[in-house]
Parts: C-alpha cells; structure tokens; sequence
C-alpha cells in the first residue's frame, strides 16, 4: 500500500510551523517533499540550527523543527544566487506544488513569485501561507501565532474567569493553518486531475483563527449576546451554560459537558435535582446563574477523588472524562491503543513524534523517515534534476548549495 499523494513532488520553501506543517501532512500522505533551506540555516534566536545536539539537549526551537519536518528531504540553496536561482527553476519545471509562507512579495523578490513559477510550470499549484492574506492594510506586517491569536478573537473567547483576554498555550493558529494549507493543496490537485489546470491557494493565520470559531462567530454576529464572558475558572465555553468545563475532585480534576444530563449528574453526586431549582430549571438560568451552579457541583465533587466519581459516571453513561497532564496524556489507554505517538529511528537514536491524526484502509498515512539534517539530501535532490557529479560540485564550490 502506498500513499494518496505518491508521485507528487512538493517544493517547500517554508520555515517556522504554519507552512512545515502543511507540507508535513502532504508528506506524511506519501508526497515527496523537498525543503529548500537556506545555506546557513539559523533557529528564530539567531543560533546555528542544529536539529539532532550531540550531547541531546534539545530547545524547543529544535523539537519545533522536529515536529513539523518528518517524511521531508532537505536541500539548502541559496535563493539570491544566480546558480541557486537557475536550481529552484529546474526543480519547480519538475515539481507539482510550491508551497511557502514569507510575507507577500518575497517569492516575487527572489524570483519565484506564483507568475514566474507558472511561466516555468503552466500546471503548477502554488500555495501561499501568511500572517494576514495577500493584500489589505496587515499584509506586510510580522504574522506570528500569538498575534493572529490576539487579533482574530481566540484571546477573546478564551477570555479568564477575570475578564482578561487569554492566549491558548500552543500554536493554536499555526497548526489550524497548515491543516488548511494541506486541504487546500490536495483540492488544488484534484482540480489539477480533472481539468490540467494549477492554480495559486493561499491560507493565513488570521482566517484560520476566525474559521475555526465559526459557531461562536455566528452566534456572536446574528444575535445580541455580546463579548464573551467566562465568569468561573472551570467554565470552558462563554456561550454554553454549565455544566460544561473543567472542575476540581478531591485529587484531580474532572470534565464535565452535558446540559441535558443535570438530573443524572445531581442523582449521581447525591444532591437535590437541581433542575427543579429556580435559580437553573431552564438553559438560561443556568446560563445567568453559572457561578452559583458550578460552586453546588465543584462542592459536591471535591469529596471524593476522579476515579470513584469516574466509574459512577460511567455506569451511568454520562459525559465525563479525566483531565489529564501531559504524562497521563502520554500514558493514556486510549493514546496507546490508537497508536497515537510514533517512534521512528534518527541521527542520534529513537525519536518520538506525534502521528498522522487521519487514517486510511487503503492508502494509509505513514511515519517513514526522521526530519532531516540540514542540507542532507542535497546532492541526491540535485541529481533528480539532472545534476551530475562535476555540476553539483561546481555549484558547491560557488556556495549556490551546501
């Protein structure tokens, strides 16, 4: 069995994680993935890039990397030299996507912009990956994660129990938008099988914040509910009444996210029905009335710990579930069985990666092969386009490839 997209060669002039990580899941679907890397490739702090330490201590600029680049082949090519530029040329004439995620007008700078590569590969699909979109007044300002956090309204629905607008602890924005990238790529490609044709695709940080708050965006603009208000701690959803959030056991926390089973969740922690209590008998009240509703509840759960209230639960098949930590995540039955996490050999020994979240009967996604060393498969990526040995060296020793 082999990958859906075999046979698809992909040219990744990305960095960082929105633009890695879509051309990771076209990779982790059986593409071949060439990343064009600078010549002197540095991390975001301005250190020598080095993925695989020798003495394993490793940043999380370096596990960033590791992360996001699995299943790839790694060319570093100076783009701003004649030599490399007639290189990436040769390899987009030989390519079926180009896939990058520099501000708008950069590619066009170096000479790779969607016009010139169509010039060179009529049925090219090229994807652009920015901060904000091709063009309007934030298309040229730095698009990081966290500000496309803050302006798209993810601090805003992750509002604190105080009010105060709270960024979601991840690249929440990044990931969203390589999976975005990824989907819009392969339909690219489809259309490409249908008709011959490519096409530019572009996905941004911005629009992947806001689609993916698609239900509270609807909510928020079609009726007078206003802002966001969180009011307890354990509260995960400010448009949803309780019982829906995280709330604290006698050892642990517990996740609860039922409003229709308030009757079973009061019979289960041995409280009255408090859904013949005035102050939450219907969705509203308890929508007005969350502090006081998560306080009876909270109350009632410290006295015992998360497994006994789980296993009552369970029985009567409620909505619950344990809040895990990292480690239990890790450790978790389920994770395991789903074979959730990877381990796959590399430079300096086993690694652990995250496996592909998707899975196919016939086509299956897979982990073959660990990020690579910078610049490690140069010589065999320029031999694909019909370098021989004395070119590639003369293109060396001019500093066009490393």
């Amino acid at each position: 069995m082999t990958g859906v997209l075999e046979g698809i060669r992909v040219l990744d002039f990305t960095e960082r994680i929105q633009g890695p990580y879509g051309t990771q899941m076209l990779a982790d679907l059986g593409a071949e993935v060439v990343k064009v890397e600078r010549v002197g490739a540095l991390t975001p702090d301005g250190r020598p890039d080095d993925r695989y330490p020798p003495d394993g201590e490793r940043t999380l600029y370096t596990s960033m990397f590791l992360s996001a680049n699995r299943n790839k082949k790694s060319l570093a090519l100076d783009l701003k030299s004649p030599r490399g530029l007639e290189v990436a040329s040769r390899l987009v004439e030989r390519s079926d996507v180009v896939y990058e995620n520099f501000r708008p007008g950069v590619m066009d700078r170096l000479g790779l912009g969607y016009d010139r590569c169509r010039e060179l590969n009529p049925s090219i699909v090229y994807a652009s990956a920015t901060g904000y979109g091709p063009d309007g007044p934030y298309a040229h300002k730095p698009g990081q994660d966290v500000l496309a956090q803050a302006l798209g309204g993810i601090g805003a629905i992750n509002v604190s129990a105080e009010g105060r607008p709270t960024p979601v602890g991840m690249s929440i924005t990044d990931v969203m938008g390589g999976m975005n990238g990824a989907f819009a790529v392969v339909a690219a490609l489809l259309h490409r099988e249908r008709t011959g044709e490519g096409q530019h695709v572009r996905v941004s940080l911005l629009a992947s914040a806001i689609a993916a708050q698609s239900e509270q965006a609807v909510h928020f603009l079609n009726t007078s509910v206003g802002e966001p208000v969180r009011g307890s701690v354990m509260h995960a959803h400010p448009y949803i009444p309780p019982p829906y959030g995280f709330y604290a056991t006698k050892d642990g926390y517990l996740a609860l996210s039922s409003g229709r089973q308030v009757s079973t969740l009061c019979r289960v922690l041995g409280i009255d029905d408090l859904t013949l209590d005035p102050r939450f008998d219907s969705y509203w009240k308890r929508d007005a009335n969350r502090l006081e509703f998560e306080q009876i509840v909270e109350d009632s759960l410290r006295t015992r710990t998360t497994d006994e209230w789980l296993e009552l639960m369970e029985g009567a098949d409620m909505y619950a579930a344990r809040v895990n930590s990292f480690a239990e995540t890790f450790s978790d039955a389920q994770v395991e069985h789903a074979g959730l996490v990877v381990e796959i050999d590399s430079p300096i020994g086993p690694l652990k990666l995250v496996a592909p979240p998707f899975t196919f009967s016939r086509t299956p996604a897979t982990v073959r092969t660990a990020p690579p060393r910078h610049g490690e498969h140069t010589d065999e990526v320029l031999a694909s386009a019909g370098y021989d040995a004395d070119a590639i060296a003369v293109l060396r020793a001019d500093g066009a490839v490393s």
